[in-house]
């Protein structure tokens, strides 16, 4: 009989890695999705056996903890693998009635805590002695006094409204805090503006210990002025590794995590700019380079006792759409151009010729995304540029 496992939001790519990399196994996979069915990425793979529409609104985590565990037990599935933040806040809050119905790999909430909120996460890095921008909680107007270098970085500690933006002198800094301000549940942070490239420490964990990790170095990012990666590749370095490490083993982690860091040149040292307590958009470049981690934590919710990866290989990876394509139309070259249709030796891409729809409908959304930044010039640069 068939493990029947269930993978939360099926629009995101990244749920669409995780059916990819249990192909080979005897699992039924159930996918769920707040959209309906023709409107998730998902499932269009055909390793997708069954799409459940939510009833609830993801951002009212307390309601869709409440509708995933009735989609769980009401069809009897034996392992849930959360993909997005708001699924790790969802059955971590309620982690011991999940763990009642179903097997699952979710940090406690008292970790999910420091890790999602960027005030405590930095607090909790100074203590560990772990490198991070120069900081500061802006409560009031009266804190923008304080900021005297720029430009800066201003954002949510709980991300909400996903709204960051770049600062690059006192009337831009102004503005945005007052609008962050009216939406944001809690503290704002404003930090120091990072010249250098964006790289990260991934680890998956059982109660505390390190089973497998994975680092990686971005290339381009969509947004072009920083953020998720549009061409990445294995990267390794010591000092990542150690930073990385220490905050996921002071925090105890059980599951997935992500340490997001930045270089920085002027010090030759790497400063981290948060944690991600969840899976990880560049999930397709870690299972290429060797490290599969839906199935290693299903081995872990079942208490299996599978394969640990050994090392993982180098390997570039490119999410040519819709990723890479809105890098190549918010910076239009020929270089950028001849990039975007090169594919060299040890690169894979996001097309898989073993489950090929789901690629057209990226195509589909890469269009989509491109006629939207050649139309509004806001799209090309949501975070503002610094000019610096």
């Amino acid at each position: 009989m068939s493990i029947k496992i269930l993978v939360t939001d099926g629009p995101n790519k990244t749920s669409l890695t995780v059916l990819r990399a249990l192909k080979n196994n005897n699992y039924f996979i159930g996918v769920v999705s707040p959209y309906p069915k023709t409107t998730t990425l998902a499932s269009y793979s055909r390793y997708c056996n069954k799409t459940h529409v939510l009833s609830s609104n993801v951002d009212d985590i307390d309601a869709y903890a409440a509708n995933l565990l009735d989609i769980l037990e009401s069809d009897n599935y034996d392992v849930l693998i959360p993909v997005s933040l708001k699924s790790y806040l969802a059955v971590s809050k309620y982690k011991t009635d999940f763990e009642l119905i179903t097997n699952v790999v979710v940090p406690d909430w008292k970790s999910m805590d420091v890790a999602f909120n960027k005030d405590k996460t930095m607090d909790f890095a100074i203590n560990l002695d772990v490198p991070i921008p120069k900081t500061t909680i802006l409560c009031s107007e009266e804190d923008l006094k304080r900021i005297k270098n720029y430009p800066i970085v201003i954002k949510s500690s709980d991300n909400s409204g996903n709204f960051v933006k770049y600062c690059n002198d006192e009337v831009e800094l102004l503005r945005n805090f007052t609008k962050l301000n009216s939406i944001s549940k809690t503290n704002i942070i404003a930090q120091e503006y990072i010249f250098g490239f964006g790289c990260g420490f991934y680890g998956v964990y059982d109660n505390g210990k390190l089973m497998a990790h994975f680092l990686h170095k971005r290339l381009k990012e969509f947004p072009i002025t920083g953020g998720a990666s549009a061409v990445a590749e294995s990267y390794f370095d010591e000092r990542l590794y150690t930073y990385g490490k220490k905050i996921c083993d002071g925090l105890k982690w059980h599951g997935p995590v992500m340490v997001e860091f930045k270089y920085d040149s002027k010090i030759d040292d790497y400063k981290l700019i948060e944690i991600n307590p969840k899976l990880w958009g560049s999930l397709d470049l870690t299972v290429e380079a060797g490290v599969n981690v839906p199935k290693l934590l299903i081995d872990i919710a079942c208490n299996s006792n599978g394969s640990l990866p050994s090392m993982y290989k180098y390997v570039k990876y490119k999410w040519m759409f819709p990723d890479e394509m809105k890098v190549l139309i918010s910076s239009f070259s020929i270089r950028n151009l001849i990039e975007f249709i090169t594919i060299g030796k040890n690169t894979k891409t996001n097309f898989y010729l073993s489950d090929p729809l789901p690629f057209f409908v990226q195509i589909m959304l890469g269009f989509i995304g491109c006629t939207e930044i050649l139309l509004d010039r806001n799209k090309k640069y949501p975070h503002g540029k610094t000019k610096a």
